[in-house]
């Protein structure tokens, strides 16, 4: 499948952006099994989903989520439900002070 940036929503758009900025090499649109994730950072085995204004479904997301932390190449997955680029800058911040402080998310 061959994604363009213009097929991703904004905040998609934005949270690529400001992953770029902070140097943080990651992979868009990864599949894990039957699962496909917004965003992958192999290096420090990160996965950020975009989950929009209204969120996911919990139970699916639940699901798929405990499927996802069963991959050796996945030790946590960071959920942004806010829109704007200093909101997302802010909770990407702060996901990964807390995985440099070795806290679960």
């Amino acid at each position: 499948m061959n994604i363009k940036p213009t097929d991703y929503t904004k905040q998609e758009n934005i949270i690529a952006e400001c992953l770029s900025e902070m140097g943080l090499r990651f992979e868009q649109q990864t599949n894990f099994g039957s699962y496909q994730v917004d965003f992958w950072i192999p290096e420090i085995k990160l996965v950020v989903e975009a989950d929009g204004v209204y969120g996911h479904l919990k139970k699916r997301d639940f699901r798929r989520d405990t499927f996802l932390l069963e991959e050796p190449e996945i030790d946590n997955i960071f959920h942004i439900k806010v829109q704007t680029k200093i909101d997302i800058q802010e909770e990407l911040w702060r996901a990964l002070s807390r995985l440099s402080d070795d806290e679960p998310m």
